[in-house]
């Protein structure tokens, strides 16, 4: 036999379940690096939806430039990648806690709240800075004042209010407000952390509910209901493939496929044309289904079961390292990147897109370029100080009450 199944172990009367599995050195590397590459794949995505002409107006088509197209058409599929990653993290993380009894609703507040409020804010103010600053000087170009091509029907200039910046400061973008200004991607955020309180809410509850306690039983399951209703049908439909990570948890902790032999290989095969027929989906258009959001969260859940499973006996080389660094600006990327990308369409471009020839295309390289380490400066004095802004936090507010449950 290949495939080792874990025997479950209690943990009290509060979980009856399998110990999480920890990750592996290379399961981690693993991680950060399609975290980082889901990041990238929105970033190029939006950049070339801005600053380069449709696919079917190209004036010369070649294979190079429809596999550059290909690569470059799946940045809200990549949404999806970060909804079953975080599903998968976040989910483990309060799992971990509930089994060891160390959950703490406090400790769990300040590490999500740190976490993103780190770079949202910041992102929102360099929104904003970039939206009045185009908007200013860029006005006859329209790409404030108009509909982006693709993107919707949100006017950049109609979304930079107080009100928004409010709202989306506490993530209820999409639910009672816009996306601040130009910087459409803040959807998904609201998505996130709507989905960080609705999974240990439900969790509790249902805890609760198993350990007969209603006190807390009943309140818990009243206020999901109410949290629930509150986000609306759109956000919820995302919360299913959010779950799918959560399945994997349970996978990854209770079966092992051993690297070693047949099973891994096909496993990873069969996951992977899979994951290509719902992104060929995606790109054709039909069958509409296979191409749909849970289709494509299902198949990466199912090819990242595999993934994890691969050890390169990487402990002692340069690649943990190198998945690491990328990763640690994947979130100040998804965040700053869209008012930036538009501030420099609005300011080297013309009122018409480019055609993809060797010169722009090279130009297009290094706008990438330029938001890439725009991105990379701001995240060393944010996101990669979230654990000191943690700290900080947790010795400023006191312990208050009983934090479990």
């Amino acid at each position: 036999m290949q495939v080792q199944v874990d025997p479950p172990v209690a943990v009290g009367c509060s979980l009856s379940r399998q110990q999480v599995r920890p990750l592996t050195s290379a399961s981690s590397a693993h991680l950060d690096l399609i975290r980082a590459a889901a990041a990238w794949a929105v970033m190029w995505g939006h950049l070339r939806a801005l600053f380069f002409v449709d696919f079917q107006h190209l004036e010369h088509r070649n294979k190079l430039l429809s596999a550059l197209y290909l690569l470059t058409g799946f940045a809200h599929q990549a949404v999806m990648v970060f909804f079953v990653l975080s599903g998968f993290l976040i989910s483990s993380a309060i799992i971990k806690r509930h089994v060891s009894g160390t959950w703490s609703w406090r400790d769990y507040s300040i590490d999500r709240s740190s976490r993103l409020y780190v770079v949202l804010i910041p992102g929102l103010l360099f929104g904003l800075l970039w939206d009045k600053a185009g908007s200013s000087l860029f006005a006859s170009t329209g790409l404030y004042t108009r509909p982006l091509d693709g993107f919707g029907f949100a006017i950049a200039r109609d979304g930079i209010t107080v009100g928004n910046f409010v709202g989306n400061l506490f993530f209820l973008q999409t639910i009672a407000c816009p996306t601040f200004g130009s910087n459409g991607p803040l959807w998904s955020l609201a998505n996130e952390f709507w989905y960080y309180v609705l999974f240990p809410v439900a969790l509790s509850a249902g805890i609760a509910w198993v350990n007969k306690s209603l006190q807390r039983a009943i309140p818990l399951t009243v206020l999901m209901i109410v949290v629930a209703i509150f986000v609306g049908y759109q956000i919820l439909t995302g919360f299913f493939i959010w779950m799918a990570g959560v399945a994997l948890v349970l996978a990854y902790s209770r079966f092992t496929i051993r690297p070693h032999g047949w099973l891994l290989p096909t496993y990873l095969l069969i996951s992977i044309a899979v994951l290509v027929s719902c992104l060929t989906a995606v790109r054709a258009g039909s069958p509409s289904w296979l191409g749909g959001d849970f289709a494509v969260g299902i198949a990466f859940t199912l090819f990242l079961f595999g993934i994890l499973q691969i050890d390169l006996g990487i402990r002692h080389t340069y690649y943990p390292r190198i998945a690491h660094v990328l990763a640690g600006f994947s979130y100040s990327l998804y965040v700053l990147h869209f008012p930036l990308l538009l501030f420099l369409r609005a300011w080297a471009s013309s009122a018409q897109r480019w055609q993809p020839d060797v010169a722009h295309l090279w130009y297009g390289a290094l706008v990438g370029t330029i938001v890439l380490s725009f991105a990379w400066m701001v995240s060393v004095v944010t996101e990669n100080r979230t654990r000191s802004v943690r700290n900080w936090i947790r010795n400023a507010i006191p312990p208050f009450g009983d934090q479990s449950g």
